[in-house]
This record gives structure tokens, sequence and C-alpha cells, in this order.
């Protein structure tokens, strides 16, 4: 088991510790893969991609880097783990990779090249860029908690790559550290959002594909949870998810899927020192985006963006922009506040017309 972490269940997708038999989500028992990365070096993927050296490995696959036979440069090689070509899902969500790669094409999304089952059919894998630099996992292992100034940055360009996305009609369902790629430039860094490997396509998926409960426990929003519906608003929960974690070094919620569906989130100021404390809008916000309905959200990632802009500029102590709407947030307070009213209006109006008939 050199090498491997974390496996994705055969079964349901979602991705659990490689030590664990049995998936702690649907119960069923796994098949453990025998072979580690390492006994891949060295081997040449469908006469193109020859591996050079390990650069990951996730719940679904292996990242290599490789060269190019007929060119020559350099690629990092996403390569699935064979015994995931058994599973029926596992293949709809290589397919759903590959589209997503062939729909995006932004600056803060990784490049993908190629994207193909091998000739025998034994291999599935994706060739995308070589990125230089680290993952936000690495960088919130070493420094978290992390400045404002630090991780907002970090948060506006992630909201550019998940606006991208939406707008293609692909949810990532898969947002977390590991999943953030950092390129270093000057002071600060360039995001690359990459792995689509569990991605959503809400235009050609079925209703009950989008619903796959897929996705890393710890980073699902509840409605992920559930296996309901799921739209760009479970992205941005994932996002609140990692600012909690990189602002306050600690978990969101617990571990289970109860305490991510029940649990709520203690408020971020509670959990930092007193000379640390956040600007209450930035604490707002973040616990705006852990809001169990989707509904008490910021409805999209170009919205948020702007309000993440203003935070940014109120913790550098900056003149701030005004505070931008964010669709539909409190709006699900707001219904609940009006309705009584609007019920107590109309029925007013109609016993002034009976009275009126009847006189």
């Amino acid at each position: 088991m050199s090498g491997f972490s974390s496996i994705t269940c055969l079964h349901c997708g979602v991705v659990m510790p490689a030590d664990d038999d049995v998936c702690p989500a649907c119960g069923q028992k796994q098949l453990i893969p025998d072979e580690s990365p390492e006994a891949w070096v060295g081997r040449t993927v469908d006469g193109k991609y020859e591996l050079i050296s390990i650069l990951g490995v996730g719940g679904m696959g292996m990242v290599f880097e490789a060269e190019r036979a007929m060119v020559g440069d350099r690629v990092a090689l996403k390569v699935l783990f064979p015994r995931l070509l058994e599973s029926p899902l596992q293949r709809r969500l290589f397919d759903d990779e590959a589209i997503a790669a062939a729909r995006l094409s932004h600056p803060n999304v990784v490049t993908v090249f190629d994207a193909e089952f091998s000739s025998d059919d034994r291999t599935a894998y994706i060739a995308m860029e070589l990125l230089e630099g680290r993952t936000l996992k690495g960088l919130l292992r070493e420094s978290a908690p992390l400045d404002p100034e630090v991780i907002l940055p970090i948060a506006i360009e992630i909201c550019l790559a998940l606006a991208a996305a939406h707008n293609a009609q692909i949810i990532h369902r898969d947002l977390k550290p590991d999943n953030v790629f950092l390129e270093e430039r000057g002071e600060g860094y360039r995001v690359k959002l990459v792995d689509f490997g569990i991605a959503a396509m809400l235009d050609a998926d079925r209703p009950e594909e989008r619903r796959q409960r897929l996705g890393t426990l710890r980073y699902m929003a509840p409605e992920q949870c559930r296996g309901g519906d799921v739209d760009g608003r479970a992205d941005l929960y994932a996002l609140g998810v990692l600012l909690y974690e990189g602002l306050t070094r600690r978990r969101a919620t617990g571990k289970s899927i109860t305490a991510v569906l029940e649990e709520v989130p203690k408020p971020l100021n509670h959990r930092l020192p007193p000379e640390a404390q956040l600007h209450p809008e930035l604490e707002a916000l973040v616990m705006n985006l852990l809001a169990k309905d989707p509904d008490d959200r910021p409805d999209n990632a170009d919205l948020l963006r702007l309000k993440l802009e203003r935070v940014l500029a109120l913790s550098r102590g900056e003149p701030a922009l005004p505070m931008p709407v964010l669709s539909n947030e409190g709006s699900s307070a707001a219904r609940r506040i009006w309705l009584p009213v609007f019920m107590a209006v109309g029925a007013g109006v109609l016993a002034g017309l009976v009275w009126g008939l009847l006189r």
C-alpha cells in the first residue's frame, strides 16, 4: 500500500482512508490497489507518455511527471487506478472529467492537452500542463492560520475559476486544498484549480448521476452529503470550509456526515486569540458560506468575488467598495419573516371584500 493515503469507494465514490476496508459512507467492502505508484515509474502509457517520477497520489488516481515521446516535452499525467475501470460509475466520471477539460479554458484552471483510454482499454489517462509550485494543502500545513491578506487573494482567484466552471455548467464537487495549486508570483500566488475528476455536468448528466454522494466529506456541502441536487453553491460551501480552516487552522465541523448536516460551526473569532481577530464582515461572510441551506449562501462565484475584494480592502484598512448584494443571501430567513405578513394582509383584503359584498 506504499504511497496511498486515500482511495475512492468503487460503489459510491466517496474518498476514504486507504487503510479502511469498508467505506464509511455506503458500508461496502473495498478492493485495494495491488500496485504502488512506484511500480509505474519507467513505464510508457499508450505508447505516448514515459513516466518519469511521481507527483502525487489521490483517491482516484496517480499523477506523474511524464515525457511526451513524440514531442520530448514534459507534462503531468494523471492515471486512473486500473481497478476503477471495472466500475461504470468511475468510467462515467472519467468521461465527465474529459468533457470538463474540453469546455474549460481559463488562466485559473489547469490546461488539459489529452484525455484517453489506452488502446488496450486497460489505462485511462489525462495529460495536463506541468505546474511548478505547491498545493494550498502544503501552505496550510506549513503556515496556517494565514493572514487574510494571504488567503483572500487566493480565494478571489478560486472564485474566478469557479465562475468559469459554473458558467460552463460544471460543478467541481471536490474543491479542497489538495486541488488548489499555487504558482509563486512575486509576493503572492497564481491559483490553478485542478482535478475535475468527480465534476457534475448540469446539462449532460442524468439527475441521479448529479445526486451521487461524491466528494471528500470534510468539504462536502450538506445537500451533497444527503445525495440531493447540487449547484454552484455546493462549491461555494467548500470554499467556505477552506477559508475557515485557512484562517483558524481548525475544522469547520466534525468528521461525520451527521456533523456536516447538523453541527453549526463556531464563529471564527471564537477560535482566534484577541490579537488575531478578523474583521466582522469577513467572519460573517465565511459563516454565510457555511450555511446548511444553500439558499442562505451567496448565489454565485462572481458576486462572492466582489464581496471578498471588499473584505480584503477592509482587512488592509483601505477604503472599501460598496457592499455588493449577494442574491439569495438571507432569502430563506426573509421568506420566513415576510410570509406571515403577506398572509395577514391578504386575509385582511379578502375580509374587506366579503364585508363589502354583504353590506
